[in-house]
């Protein structure tokens, strides 16, 4: 049963996290977890002003954790050890054309610095930046998450920004949110952290699913990265870049790219009605399928001038 929109955790009619404008009273959509089966019915309420959406009914930040199983994909590597040599790889490859691209590509522009990498799950950035000289510290609500990272060489804190600020310092040269601003409850709290940290001039980078994608409105409650319950806010690119500017960082601009796996996983799920395979060799031969049927799918985004990845870079004012 979903909570009413205006029975929040305030008390007060829910806004969007993106603009701040009231919410629609009636959910553009209603579903249930695809991906872990996490009990119960899910609403996205979306925005007049910008398209963007928040998920209902509202969790508590220190509730979000039921969200997630212990075998979360991003919480760590698979204990087979062929299977985890192909995780390794897949996760490298990505990362390899990811820094090629927006918005890791910036990374490009500076000479190796901190890096803080916010929702850093079992340490996969800090993994590939370290060896070039990037000094990475990872932040994540996970304790196996972050124990993993550890086990890698990826300094982690436990926590999140609003939780763990004390414990990171700052003077950070960047942060990425690298599919994590979706995850948390408000992610203008999130981002005006981020903007304390980093110093003057510096990074932030973000990539979130694109909520105004033609996949999001083709697909609705079946689209892949809609990701009900823990996708806690959907962004569009006027959604996003208002966030930014509430934030009072620097919008340098937004992108989009395609990803590999939304459109077949998004098929899946409209053609067989049921969970994606998230573990052992049916995954990683499904992964395969996904990355063979990318060219297709950047065709038809490239056409319709709308892709699945929401992207955007800025930076903090100079002080």
């Amino acid at each position: 049963m979903t909570a009413p929109v205006d029975a929040d955790h305030t008390g007060a009619r829910m806004r969007c996290p993106a603009c701040d404008a009231h919410l629609a009273g009636q959910p553009a959509i209603v579903g249930g977890d695809r991906l872990h089966g996490v009990g119960g019915e899910f609403a996205v309420h979306v925005c007049g002003a910008c398209g963007s959406g928040r998920t209902a009914p509202y969790v508590p930040p220190d509730e979000l954790g039921a969200l997630y199983p212990a075998g979360y994909n991003a919480y760590a590597l698979p204990a087979a050890l062929p299977l985890r040599a192909a995780a390794t790889a897949l996760f490298r490859w990505r990362y390899w054309r990811g820094l090629r691209r927006p918005p890791l590509h910036e990374l490009r522009t500076l000479a190796p610095a901190r890096l803080l990498d916010v929702g850093s799950g079992r340490g996969d950035l800090g993994v590939v930046l370290r060896p070039h000289g990037w000094s990475v510290t990872g932040l994540e609500p996970s304790p196996d998450a972050a124990a993993e990272a550890e086990r890698r060489g990826v300094p982690t804190v436990v926590g999140t920004l609003t939780t763990a600020r004390e414990a990171l310092g700052d003077g950070f040269d960047a942060v990425v949110f690298q599919h994590s601003l979706e995850h948390v409850t408000e992610p203008l709290d999130d981002l005006r952290a981020a903007a304390e940290l980093v110093r003057p001039c510096g990074l932030v980078l973000v990539s979130v699913p694109n909520f105004g994608s033609w996949q999001a409105r083709r697909f609705g409650a079946d689209w892949f990265h809609l990701d009900l319950p823990r996708h806690r806010s959907h962004f569009t690119a006027p959604g996003l870049e208002t966030l930014f500017r509430r934030a009072r960082l620097e919008l340098a601009g937004t992108s989009t790219s395609t990803s590999a796996d939304g459109l077949p996983m998004s098929l899946q799920y409209r053609r067989f009605g049921g969970r994606r395979w998230t573990r052992g060799p049916a995954l990683y031969a499904a992964t395969a399928a996904t990355l063979a049927a990318a060219p297709v799918t950047a065709l038809i985004d490239r056409a319709s001038g709308r892709a699945d990845l929401l992207h955007a870079v800025a930076r903090s004012p100079s002080r």
